[in-house]
């Protein structure tokens, strides 16, 4: 008599469509029909309908919400959630997980070059005034107005990790000058940035540079980290960026500051997403605002989807996988 094995019902409940169109067909779906059945949705769920889809599910893979109320009705049946990306903390809430015992895995590296890449658009974007630039010819305005070269500009770089390290050595390039902030020493600063490139406490960086861009990682450290108080360090004129997470800067102190109009700011993250339409941001001055485009290039989210296949593999064959604590 043959014994029968169940297969592991993996599933995506919905969210990025590019991401959602990798799993369903192609080598990545092969690769997943080879652990076990597969079910993949390619709209965007709300947290409560995600978790209605992983009612049966063994093994997720993961790039929406979910909240602790959805994790407790997935608990004792969805054994592991791939999430795909690396700020599993902002979707996900990890401690209800560990406690339903519920395996969290993410995805590092695969957005570095991508996010830093957009981080220099917007910085560049803010310093010439692009957006401005593009609705006044549109409107048949030719006037013109001048913007500010980086060239010989200071720049401060807030977190060193893979994403600030890529954006550090574009600035470089550019010929600005190079502030860090890192809890970490940077060992290999010179050789990254220049001779002249310095690591500073984070009170100076804010003080003295001419743009700042925000690289940390969302930790319970790093949360609020940017206070009101921080943000009035700030000269006029400087162009803060972020596209890391917005809940580095403590609530509501960005749009107070923006709104006294001496300030310039470009963003890919908010909290929430997406931004309600009365949502203070939308109304300030000087700003820069974009939809979280910063891992969406087509190498970066096939290197994504391919890290979180990876995990789900890892994971039914029993070997190690890179828990989020």
């Amino acid at each position: 008599m043959d014994l029968v094995v169940d297969r592991p019902h993996i599933v995506f409940p919905g969210g990025e469509p590019v991401l959602a169109a990798q799993l369903a067909t192609g080598p990545l779906a092969d690769r997943l029909r080879a652990v076990g059945r597969l079910t993949v949705h390619d709209d965007l769920p709300t947290p409560d309908e995600a978790a209605a889809r992983l009612l049966d599910a063994d093994l997720a893979i993961i790039g929406t919400h979910l909240t602790a109320q959805s994790l407790e009705q997935i608990a004792g049946r969805t054994r592991l959630l791939a999430f795909a990306g690396t700020g599993a903390a902002s979707y996900i809430d990890l401690p209800t997980a560990r406690r339903l015992a519920i395996t969290v895995t993410n995805v590092t590296g695969y957005g570095d070059r991508a996010v830093a890449e957009l981080a220099l658009a917007l910085l560049l974007a803010s310093a010439r005034g692009v957006l401005d630039g593009d609705a006044a010819i549109r409107a048949g305005d030719w006037s013109g107005f001048a913007g500010t070269e980086l060239f010989g500009a200071k720049v401060g770089v807030v977190g060193v990790g893979a994403v600030g390290r890529a954006f550090t050595a574009l600035v470089a390039a550019l010929g600005m000058r190079v502030l860090v902030h890192d809890v970490h020493p940077v060992t290999d600063l010179a050789a990254l940035a220049g001779p002249d490139a310095r690591q500073v406490p984070l009170d100076e960086l804010l003080a003295t540079a001419d743009a700042v861009s925000l690289h940390l990682p969302l930790t319970d450290a790093t949360r609020g980290l940017l206070t009101a108080e921080h943000l009035d360090l700030l000269r006029p004129g400087t162009i803060l960026v972020n596209t890391a997470r917005a809940e580095l800067i403590a609530p509501g102190a960005l749009a107070a500051r923006l709104a006294r109009g001496d300030l310039r700011a470009a963003c890919d993250v908010f909290d929430p997403e997406p931004l309600p339409a009365d949502d203070a941001l939308l109304r300030t001055p000087h700003t820069v605002l974009t939809p979280h485009l910063g891992f969406r290039t087509p190498q970066a989210l096939a290197r994504m989807a391919a890290g979180a296949v990876e995990c789900v593999e890892a994971f039914a064959a029993g070997t190690p996988v890179r828990v989020v604590s």
